[in-house]
């Protein structure tokens, strides 16, 4: 009877940290991007916002090469006439 006890005790104390650590409450990762990049957009928006030059043969395969979760949409800095491209990112607005 009192190894029951103590076992139901131990399952009882473990409760509250097992709730603690369950991601249920949380509020889920969104697509966004750095406060200093624009976006995110899409790679024909970026084309149009940001021209590539000319002899550029294949300006969605440059920008593809970038999207590393596979959305079509990138976060862009322009930086005077050229441009910083990085993917967009999860971002948990709970963390800020």
């Amino acid at each position: 009877m009192k190894v029951r006890r103590l076992v139901m005790a131990s399952i009882v104390a473990c409760l509250p940290i097992a709730a603690a650590v369950t991601p249920a409450g949380a509020i889920p990762p969104t697509r966004d991007c750095p406060p200093a990049f624009v976006g995110p957009l899409t790679f024909a928006e970026i084309i149009q916002m940001f021209p590539p030059p000319p002899d550029l043969p294949d300006p969605e395969g440059v920008l593809a090469s970038f999207d590393l979760n596979g959305d079509g949409s990138l976060c862009v800095r322009p930086l005077g006439e050229d441009i910083n491209v990085i993917d967009n990112i999860a971002h948990n607005p709970a963390v800020g």
